[in-house]
């Protein structure tokens, strides 16, 4: 697959997913603040799969954007549902919790691609091959 096409398919699903995410928070009002399962759990599988399919050199950057767009993409949804259903708008619980999980990203984004880099690894290994 492509750069762009990997780059698309990433910005499609980080807006899918945000919508998701904001459109469920506004309409159950049980969590209007982001999901950081969804957020990093995003951000770590754009990472380990790409990395896995040997497109190791994609996956960190991938794996950020995915991150990156999510959340803006939250941001926007949440403004656009403002006032439905009574909602109010989102505001990060502070700045240090905002700057801690924009951190943690990328963090999740090289972890998850070294281990979908180790695990391409063991799937293309000889041994590995003779055992199946």
């Amino acid at each position: 697959m492509s750069t762009a096409q990997v780059f698309v398919r990433i910005v499609a699903i980080a807006l899918l997913v945000s919508a998701v995410d904001a459109i469920s928070g506004r309409v159950l009002q049980a969590s209007p603040d982001p999901s950081l399962v969804l957020s990093l759990g995003a951000t770590a599988w754009a990472s380990y799969r790409l990395a896995e399919a040997g497109q190791a050199r994609l996956s960190f950057l991938a794996g950020v954007t995915m991150w990156t767009v999510y959340m803006t993409g939250f941001v926007v949804w949440a403004w656009l549902l403002v006032g439905w259903n009574g909602s109010v708008p989102w505001h990060p619980r502070s700045t240090t919790w905002m700057v801690a999980v924009a951190a943690v990203a990328p963090v999740v984004a090289i972890v998850a691609q070294l281990a979908g880099t180790a695990r391409a690894k063991v799937a293309k290994s000889p041994d590995r091959a003779q055992r199946v």
